[in-house]
């Protein structure tokens, strides 16, 4: 069975290199029968579907990943399932967010949604097209589409968790590949906050943390000067945590 009053939506953050985006579905009933193990639960999500005028108008409105949460499974397990199936990567950076309760923010039922969000650079993540949705597409954060019921509010207040932890946790770097420049790195920081950094402060801060390793390699096929390459290493920042680091952007 599923908890028709409980469900899980995710975030879905990834950074292109110059703008943050969000990945959002258009989900059917029938396509996520697949997901779902008895019969009983796929008749419960069709009937939340005939209930919904949004979610049956789904040319015209996106939402994010997610669906109602089934009595067997637990809430941060299935968030990471959910994140699985749709994006086919493992050992994706998720954190709870926020829970949304409002009593007529869904049609119909009253509705408790516990939001999560993802990081991801999809640049360097091979992802596979979702079973579970007839279309998942990339939007830029500041260009979205028609969403459904408040999922444009989750979204804010995932983007507003993301920019307070991004300041005193090293979050941004799931959004990174492996190496990259202090460029590269600025540029994230700037997109996720909305703000300008002054880069001689921001390099100079960045390196004396003594997070960045160097990787001894440049950048190759590029029309400017190659710049270094770096990585960052998390046992060094968990080591350099417990000896005190102050990790501030």
């Amino acid at each position: 069975m599923i908890l028709k009053n409980i469900s899980v939506d995710c975030v879905i953050f990834g950074f292109d290199g110059e703008k943050l985006n969000v990945l959002l579905w258009q989900a059917e009933p029938e396509i996520l029968e697949n997901f779902l193990t008895t019969k009983e639960e796929y008749e419960e999500i069709k009937f939340l579907f005939e209930k919904n005028p949004a979610l049956n108008k789904s040319d015209d409105f996106w939402g994010l990943i997610g669906t109602h949460l089934p009595t067997e499974e637990d809430l941060d397990g299935y968030a990471k399932k959910i994140l699985q199936i749709t994006t086919g990567l493992d050992e994706v950076y998720l954190t709870q967010v926020h829970t949304f309760g409002a009593t007529k923010r869904v049609p119909h039922y009253r509705v408790l949604t516990i939001a999560y969000y993802a990081l991801i650079n999809p640049a360097y993540h091979d992802m596979k097209l979702s079973p579970l949705a007839k279309s998942v597409k990339w939007f830029e954060i500041n260009k979205l589409p028609k969403l459904l019921f408040d999922h444009i509010d989750i979204i804010n207040e995932a983007l507003s968790t993301l920019r307070e932890q991004v300041k005193y946790h090293p979050v941004g770097f799931h959004l990174l590949p492996d190496k990259f420049t202090l460029t590269e790195l600025q540029t994230l920081y700037e997109v996720i906050l909305g703000d300008k950094l002054d880069t001689r402060n921001f390099r100079k801060k960045i390196l004396k943390m003594r997070l960045l390793v160097d990787t001894m390699e440049k950048q190759t096929n590029v029309a400017h000067r190659a710049a270094k390459l770096y990585t960052f290493d998390m046992k060094i920042y968990n080591r350099l945590t417990q000896e005190g680091l102050n990790f501030s952007i």
